[in-house]
């Protein structure tokens, strides 16, 4: 088996999973959404308000493309961005009542995108895909900070 074109697979399997993430939202009536916007939502589902550093941490991005987000979530109505009461050069993030709302949406076209990711694959298969792409994670992070 040909096995060299695994970063286009890759990148071609993400193509897919946002276009159903898309297509999933705006059936949902949350057109404004983007796939990349589900970290930040899930993170402060999870853990509640939290700094805007934290957030970027928490997700592993960038705090300049954080904020970006962020923004866009704020002006769409999905997230509220208040000043800290024990710092005020600090600006917490939290979710707002829309996006409370929006959470039974949510996990449901996550389970739509799981049950399209893994149609008929058997359990062990899963598991074996997940265990080798976790794998391949750590090899191209280690080659990249060195």
């Amino acid at each position: 088996m040909k096995t060299d074109h695994i970063v286009a697979l890759v990148s071609r399997i993400r193509e897919q999973a946002n276009n159903l993430l898309v297509a999933e939202l705006a059936k949902s009536g949350h057109s404004g959404l983007a796939p990349s916007h589900g970290a930040i939502l899930h993170a402060l589902a999870e853990r509640g308000p939290m700094p805007m550093t934290a957030l970027a941490e928490a997700i592993s991005k960038q705090k300049n493309t954080v904020t970006t987000l962020v923004g866009k979530l704020e002006q769409a109505g999905y997230v509220l961005k208040t000043p800290s009461r024990e710092d005020s050069r600090v600006t917490l993030v939290s979710l707002s009542p829309r996006a409370v709302a929006a959470g039974p949406d949510f996990a449901a076209i996550s389970q739509t995108l799981l049950a399209a990711v893994w149609g008929d694959m058997p359990q062990t298969e899963k598991e074996a895909l997940v265990q080798g792409l976790e794998k391949v994670l750590r090899n191209i992070s280690a080659k990249a900070s060195s």
